[in-house]
């Protein structure tokens, strides 16, 4: 295991308890992913460090993926190559089940809009049916979006409960219009009894993503590391808000409310605020390179939210205060990690 995501593993296991997770067998779709291939990481990083016994199923679309090539040979992983838009059908009892797949790239996702929307529906009802017709007590996950509040324009945090606003104009509709449906068809396994939840995921980085990951904070990276770009150039002014989540933090809190949780949906993010730009300050400084602001001149770009910021308060008021990874710890992790893994 990289050394990178293996202290990363350490981390999470210091500020979550997993007992429960010990001898079961878990399910993680999307595997290929960043989240779906941390998931994968850490469920092994149990069982090797721990004993954990955890038989661990994969499925992503690649034939050969190569974000899971160091797992792929344990007797304890199972892997399948599977098209999700259309469901699957799972023929073994599974205890746990997080429901990964999907584009979580913008311009992926603006790319295929209807497989976008069919993964998030269509594929999550069928591999939810299949596991709760196998096993009644199972526990499902499903990886919703906090691009659900695009259309939510307010000065406060964006909390669980809002309405939601919609419109069919919005480029970004089949990704958003899938997620809450998504939403929908778990609230609906809820109502006959089954155990699912949804999480509402804000901008997760960390190690473990594919080097021709589109997002923004990759894209950046690639930049910056190239020998062949004398500056950073952005694709806008960089003045949009984020609040990145480091991965380990993230791992921490879905795994609290996948096995703990007593609610419906969470909202799952960071708490400090920066800019793309400053984002890509801290990006230039690490490789010595200039930033560059540009103009607005894709989709990706216009299409995307000024400020991304989501309540926590229900989360906290379960869990507590989280001890996040600040973002200066946390990129310093990611671009080392993207240095060790990339650089020729």
């Amino acid at each position: 295991m990289n050394k990178f995501i293996k202290d990363i593993c350490s981390r999470i296991y210091k500020n979550c308890d997993t007992d429960i997770l010990k001898n079961k067998t878990i399910l993680v779709t999307g595997a290929n992913g960043l989240i779906g291939g941390f998931l994968a990481d850490y469920f092994d990083y149990l069982n090797v460090t721990y004993d954990y016994n955890i038989k661990i199923f994969l499925t992503s679309l690649s034939k050969e993926p190569s974000r899971l090539k160091h797992l792929l040979s344990k007797k304890s992983v199972k892997y399948y190559s599977e098209e999700l838009s259309s469901g699957i059908e799972i023929d073994t009892k599974v205890d746990y089940c997080f429901y990964c797949a999907g584009y979580a790239q913008p311009s992926k996702f603006l790319s295929d809009t209807t497989k976008t929307f069919f993964l998030n529906t269509n594929g999550l009802y069928k591999t939810f049916d299949s596991i709760y017709k196998n096993n009644k007590d199972a526990k499902c996950i499903f990886l919703s979006s906090s691009e659900i509040y695009t259309m939510n324009e307010t000065d406060t945090s964006h909390k669980e409960t809002d309405f939601i606003n919609l419109s069919l104009e919005h480029k970004r509709n089949s990704y958003i219009f899938g997620k809450i449906a998504g939403e929908m068809i778990v609230n609906n396994f809820r109502n006959l009894g089954c155990n699912a939840t949804s999480t509402r995921v804000s901008l997760c980085y960390g190690p473990g993503h594919l080097y021709d990951d589109a997002r923004v904070m990759s894209d950046i990276t690639r930049k910056g590391m190239s020998s062949d770009i004398q500056n950073i150039k952005l694709f806008d002014d960089g003045s949009a808000f984020r609040r990145y989540l480091h991965i380990s933090d993230f791992v921490i809190m879905l795994l609290n409310v996948s096995l703990y949780g007593k609610n419906d949906v969470y909202n799952i993010g960071g708490k400090e605020e920066t800019t793309i730009y400053n984002l890509a300050k801290i990006i230039g400084n690490k490789f010595n390179k200039d930033v560059k602001k540009g103009e607005v001149n894709n989709d990706v770009i216009t299409s995307a939210p000024k400020k991304v910021w989501v309540s926590l308060d229900r989360y906290e008021q379960e869990f507590g205060v989280l001890d996040f990874m600040s973002l200066e710890d946390g990129m310093d992790n990611y671009l080392n990690w993207f240095i060790n893994e990339f650089a020729k």
